[in-house]
């Protein structure tokens, strides 16, 4: 009897049991996961189709839907309705469109998917473009010019190419055609800010472009509403703000107080103080919904003997989130008093306040 090949003969089929077994593991291990992928894929296209039908019974074109579903896959790929319920962060994918002004045949289209796909969109809490801009709102416009002062102005039609504005008492505005004016539109949480374009002008009225990118300066981020609430929380250091799996694994947490919450930032206090720059991420509960993962930046440490109230400013925060904690922080300021709580959210109304 040969010993050493029966040794042999055993250690290779030890080795390709353990290889087997291991190979098991790693089988029972992914199969979960590669099912789980594939059936969000699934569900996805599957909303996506009858998101598709839907639209198109309304008179969506094969054209239209395609801009429709490269918007989403620009803007929420994993969340489509979340584009259908902010106007806002539509009129934003479409701020970004390479040459929009030199195509009426795409801004008639777009015009058409925003008149099927958001009929209700009168009224946008927080503008972020100047899309967002309603009829009637009540504007600031400037011109370019030395000494001339501001013109209060009312909009007067919004669409997909242009503004149409009218000053109060037909006052004449006296500009020409590709001129520049500055217009400001004062609301309680900001003042926010554009450049546009004239395009014509006579008497009272004049029509302008959007701005060049669409988008409104906030020129004025002190006069956010402030709420002082007091509620419990935790919050996760992020060591790398560019990666976008940061918050994956298990990032170092902190104890804290939120003390006072506004459309742009907020404050912690915290006995363990991050430095300053660090980004952070936490759980923001308001009265009528959780948001996860609400990202900011400390600004600035205020230290005292025992704890550190840290100032934050929210970065990366998504408009309809914004228009979110603003929409809540309204609502606490005309139905809170003293000392109330929130039956909601746990967390304590102690003062409001500009």
């Amino acid at each position: 009897m040969d010993w050493g090949q029966i040794a042999s003969s055993f250690r290779g089929s030890f080795e390709g049991a353990m290889w087997g077994f291991v190979l098991f593991l790693l089988v029972a291990f992914l199969s979960p996961i590669a099912w789980h992928l594939v059936s969000r894929r699934f569900k996805h296209r599957r909303d996506l189709s009858g998101l598709q039908r839907r639209l198109r019974a309304k008179g969506i074109t094969p054209q239209e839907w395609s801009l429709l579903e490269g918007a989403i896959r620009d803007t929420c790929p994993d969340d489509p309705q979340r584009l259908l319920d902010n106007v806002s962060l539509f009129h934003g994918w479409v701020d970004g469109l390479p040459d929009l002004d030199k195509s009426p045949g795409l801004l008639a289209s777009l015009s058409h998917i925003k008149e099927i796909t958001y009929p209700d969109s009168h009224h946008v809490f927080v503008p972020h473009s100047t899309r967002d801009l309603v009829m009637g709102a009540s504007l600031n416009m400037v011109l370019h010019k030395s000494g001339q002062e501001a013109m209060p102005c009312i909009v007067t039609e919004v669409t997909m190419e242009s503004l149409r504005l009218s000053t109060r008492g037909s006052q004449p505005i006296h500009v020409r055609s590709g001129e520049q004016i500055s217009l400001f539109y004062a609301r309680p949480e900001a003042m926010y800010h554009a450049l546009v374009t004239v395009q014509s002008a006579a008497g009272g009225e004049c029509r302008t472009a959007h701005s060049a990118k669409g988008q409104f300066k906030v020129r004025q981020l002190r006069e956010f509403w402030r709420v002082d609430v007091d509620m419990e929380m935790d919050f996760m250091l992020i060591q790398d703000p560019t990666d976008p799996l940061a918050l994956e694994g298990n990032p170092e947490r902190r104890p804290g107080r939120l003390i006072n919450l506004s459309g742009n930032g907020a404050a912690i206090v915290t006995p363990h103080a991050p430095a300053r720059g660090t980004h952070i991420a936490f759980t923001l509960h308001l009265p009528s919904k959780t948001l996860h993962n609400i990202r900011a930046e400390v600004l600035h440490i205020t230290p005292s003997r025992d704890k550190s109230r840290l100032h934050l400013v929210f970065r990366n925060l998504d408009p309809g989130d914004q228009e979110l904690i603003i929409r809540n922080l309204f609502l606490l300021y005309r139905e809170q008093a003293g000392m109330e709580p929130l039956a909601e959210s746990g967390a304590t109304v102690v003062q409001t306040r500009y």
